[in-house]
């Protein structure tokens, strides 16, 4: 069970929403909201609720003026979760753990803003069994920790690009703001085709990564390793070499991410020791606009 002490992190979109239930985020739709977007004649608009007394005295016209405002919209954020059998590795807690602690935090944010939130689980296929449609409520996310949480991997082969394809289709113009939550261990060639779908929605790629993925043990020389879902393991001699060359790939492979999503202006949220909501809600004020 998950800790049920949630805490919260804060999002926002960089522009408008297009949505026109009233909730917490900037949109485009007018109705009743506190952001001023221009006056129009009372026999246009007629809501003498919104009368402006000040601005239809200095009328030249002598029109009685309202005020016209845009109203704060709700939005449906998406989850997309890798729970492929490397995201079952973890030296303390697994990674899989790491990412229900965020759906868990992530569905007390949303129910507090008033979004809905969807699960969309994949591993070598996409997993309906897991899935869960858009819905509202801080408990939300505690139901979708636990889901993740008990699920078992498919087969022993890693994550689909394929099954990435389909949860994204299927989530395609319904969700503003779309988490991609993995370690991504697989191949990214066709990631920046497969994310077009997403070209009107907000992707925020969280990339969970275990301590002991990104450097080397400490006073270990001989190190026994094996392949994810193998049984065969074999000894490596951690060199000083050995040891660089292992933190040169990692700052490779990091790179290599970034550079999948940087033309779309987008960075990735790199989580290395545990999910930590005040550093989600830094990333969205200190990257967003």
């Amino acid at each position: 069970m998950m800790n049920t002490a949630t805490a919260e992190f804060v999002y926002r979109l960089p522009g408008n929403s297009r949505s026109s239930r009233p909730g917490a985020h900037r949109s485009n739709s007018r109705g009743g909201g506190m952001n001023f977007v221009s006056h129009a004649k009372l026999t246009d608009q007629p809501d003498p609720r919104r009368l402006d007394l000040r601005a239809s005295i200095s009328n030249i016209q002598k029109d009685w003026l309202v005020r016209i405002n845009k109203q704060r919209a709700a939005i449906t954020v998406s989850a997309i979760v890798d729970v492929s059998p490397s995201m079952h590795f973890g030296s303390k807690q697994n990674k899989l753990h790491v990412a229900a602690e965020f759906l868990q935090a992530l569905g007390f944010s949303a129910g507090g803003l008033g979004d809905s939130v969807s699960l969309v689980p994949f591993d070598s296929v996409k997993r309906d069994d897991l899935s869960m449609p858009a819905r509202f409520g801080r408990g939300i996310g505690q139901t979708m920790a636990e889901m993740v949480l008990s699920s078992k991997p498919t087969n022993s082969a890693g994550a689909s690009t394929d099954a990435l394809s389909r949860c994204i289709e299927s989530i395609a113009g319904k969700s503003a703001l779309v988490f991609i939550v993995s370690d991504f261990h697989w191949p990214l060639e066709q990631l920046d085709r497969m994310l077009e779908p997403l070209s009107g929605s907000l992707v925020v790629p969280l990339v969970i990564w275990d301590r002991s993925e990104v450097t080397p043990p400490d006073g270990k020389r001989l190190l026994s390793v094996r392949q994810m879902g193998g049984k065969d393991s074999r000894h490596v001699w951690l060199t000083p070499a050995v040891r660089e060359q292992w933190r040169i790939n990692v700052g490779n492979r990091q790179q290599e991410i970034a550079n999948v999503f940087s033309p779309k202006d987008v960075k990735p949220f790199w989580i290395t020791n545990g999910f930590d909501p005040e550093s989600l809600s830094r990333y969205f004020m200190e990257t967003r606009v």
